[in-house]
């Protein structure tokens, strides 16, 4: 689908997320509310210290900017309101810069236009749009705030405009013409300086949040499988059947990785591997036992990687099962060729059966991490299921 704000270039800071957004449109909405009272302070003292050429209780210094601070609270107020009932918030954030740049081009004008102290409030707006859109709008606000600044400037000098001359100290200084000139080119520089450094700043914060993020979401994965192999541990001390330990333990993979499915062959008199018990996403199987047809293969390597497994006591993941040369095609016909996983159950150099897990190819392969996982659990398994297959009665019928 058409992005129509895909000219503002790739965001580089908060538009990824709507929460972040809205949090950054809330940063700059009380950063509003504290500066626009503070320009009214401001000029309230100069004129009370005698700074200004206007009365301090003239009728037109109170009106004029009582109504720009009223209108700006007004502003903040409805953008507020909005902030909580828009889904898109992108229209409120173009919104909320392109009426400070035009908020503030005014204030310029009204204070002395190129004798006017407040030019800084456009790094405000520059500001904004680098912490709420991108870099490339963070240029493009400082492309208007230049023009709007340079058209005031030159509109008082061809006397399109009178020229307001609000602060006595820089009073006369508009005809000035070596003075105009270095004022508009240093301002002017400084927006485009500022952008740049906003921009990168923003940039770099950013990304070192998504480094954090992405550590922290490791560092809570492998505390959780931490804290899963601790409770399984503990959970497996209490279970008196085999098949007591297998339903838990694929229980506890199906749910943990994700995955589509999870089973366990049970080495049987060390001639071959039976499948013991098969655990799928979605269906309610904690009870369900493969059925008298289910698949038993000799402990032979060419009988497929299961056995292979067992045999050499090695895992194996495969990423690609259409591929691999280790697949028993029959076999696969039987049990799928999603990408799957296999842990041998080795206690004391001696085969107990062998975990395999598998996930659909549209939900992605077993990556390393959770591969570790499941050699994991498949030394639990092997230490739990040894120690009581000698004492459970079923254990010998079931297999």
């Amino acid at each position: 689908m058409y992005d129509p704000f895909s000219f503002l270039g790739k965001s580089s800071t908060v538009l990824s997320t709507h929460e972040e957004t809205k949090q950054n449109i809330q940063l700059i909405i009380k950063i509003r509310y504290f500066v626009s009272p503070s320009i009214f302070l401001f000029m309230f003292v100069a004129g009370l210290f005698g700074f200004s050429q206007q009365s301090l209780f003239s009728e037109n210094q109170l009106i004029v900017n009582g109504i720009n601070l009223v209108a700006v609270l007004l502003l903040n107020l409805g953008y507020t309101i909005l902030l909580k009932r828009l889904r898109d918030l992108r229209p409120l954030v173009l919104l909320q810069l392109l009426i400070d740049v035009v908020h503030f081009t005014l204030t310029v004008y009204k204070t002395g236009g190129i004798t006017s102290p407040f030019a800084f409030l456009f790094f405000f707006v520059i500001f904004s749009a680098a912490i709420m859109v991108s870099g490339r709008m963070t240029y493009v606000i400082a492309g208007i705030s230049a023009v709007l600044f340079t058209l005031i400037v030159l509109f008082e000098w061809l006397n399109i405009l009178p020229h307001q001359d609000y602060f006595s100290p820089f009073s006369g200084l508009q005809k000035n013409y070596s003075y105009i000139v270095l004022n508009w080119v240093f301002t002017v520089f400084s927006f485009f300086a500022f952008a740049a450094l906003a921009s990168y700043l923003i940039s770099l914060t950013k990304s070192q949040q998504r480094e954090l993020k992405a550590a922290n979401k490791v560092l809570k994965k492998k505390n959780s499988t931490m804290l899963l192999l601790y409770k399984t541990s503990k959970a497996l001390s209490s279970f008196t059947t085999v098949r007591e330990i297998v339903e838990y333990i694929l229980s506890e993979l199906l749910e943990h990785l994700n995955l589509d499915r999870a089973l366990l062959y049970l080495n049987i008199d060390q001639s071959h591997l039976h499948l013991f018990s098969v655990k799928e996403r979605g269906k309610d199987n904690s009870a369900e036992r493969p059925s008298e047809s289910s698949i038993d293969m000799p402990l032979d390597p060419e009988a497929g990687l299961a056995a292979r497994a067992a045999v050499e006591g090695k895992a194996y993941n495969i990423t690609h099962p259409e591929h691999s040369s280790l697949i028993n095609k029959e076999l696969a016909h039987q049990i799928g060729l999603n990408p799957f996983a296999l842990a041998p159950l080795q206690l004391r150099n001696r085969n107990i059966g062998v975990i395999g897990i598998d996930r659909s190819s549209e939900n992605g392969s077993i990556n390393t991490e959770e591969f570790q996982v499941l050699q994991m659990f498949a030394n639990q398994a092997a230490i739990s299921i040894e120690g009581l297959k000698q004492i459970d009665p079923d254990f010998y019928t079931n297999s």
